[in-house]
């Protein structure tokens, strides 16, 4: 994940989640382990589905549906590539950008409802492949949540019926930039070339796969 700063905003590029790439060990709702797959094209309809009902995904704050910080078609732009679900957001939020100045962030996350799945059996264990979902919500996590790939989270649907939501993070490399614009009478800021060698590395692995 990339994390650009401005002097009232920051822009923040990355891939929330790879597609067809087993997920380190997990445990399902029986408490067996697991991995688990999504499928190429399942958040590419999912998004499509949202937008076509005029709903714009949110981007939260640490699964907090309270703390909207970007919006899909908004000031964030979510998309299925060859990779996975792609994500860039434009936050003024003053909180997020304060905890991107102190290297606060730490990844992408995102919520989403499994419609369906088939498993498969492996010399590595079981893998469940996601196939539909109803995406909910990415997240933009802090410091102040531990990365862990699974986790649900229980919402009362409009009908007051209960539904769980799949929580899932992925592992993030985290880079900061400061691109902070300096007053028009002060020097210029002697900035440090930053490294994204191994940033585009990790990328381009996922690509060859």
């Amino acid at each position: 994940m990339k994390v650009k700063l401005r002097s009232d905003s920051v822009e923040i590029e990355g891939y929330v989640n790879a597609v067809d790439r087993n997920s380190r060990m997990i445990t399902d709702d029986n408490g067996y382990p697991i991995r688990e797959r999504i499928q190429p094209g399942v958040f590419g309809r999912a998004l499509q589905e949202k937008r076509d009902a005029g709903f714009n995904i949110p981007v939260l704050l640490n699964h907090d549906s309270t703390r909207v910080i970007a919006e899909d078609g908004v000031t964030a732009t979510l998309e299925e590539d060859s990779i996975g679900l792609h994500a860039v957001a434009t936050i003024t939020d003053p909180e997020v950008v304060e905890k991107a100045r102190a290297r606060k962030l730490s990844g992408w996350s995102f919520g989403f409802y499994l419609r369906d799945f088939r498993e498969e059996y492996t010399d590595s264990g079981r893998v469940r492949i996601v196939t539909d979902m109803d995406l909910r919500e990415v997240t933009l996590a802090d410091d102040t949540r531990t990365p862990v790939y699974a986790g649900t989270s229980v919402h009362a649907r409009a009908d007051e019926q209960p539904e769980v939501i799949q929580l899932r993070t992925v592992d993030n490399d985290v880079i900061f930039t400061d691109v902070t614009e300096d007053a028009p009478d002060s020097e210029p800021k002697q900035r440090a070339e930053i490294d994204y060698s191994d940033y585009y590395n990790r990328i381009n692995k996922l690509r060859d796969r």
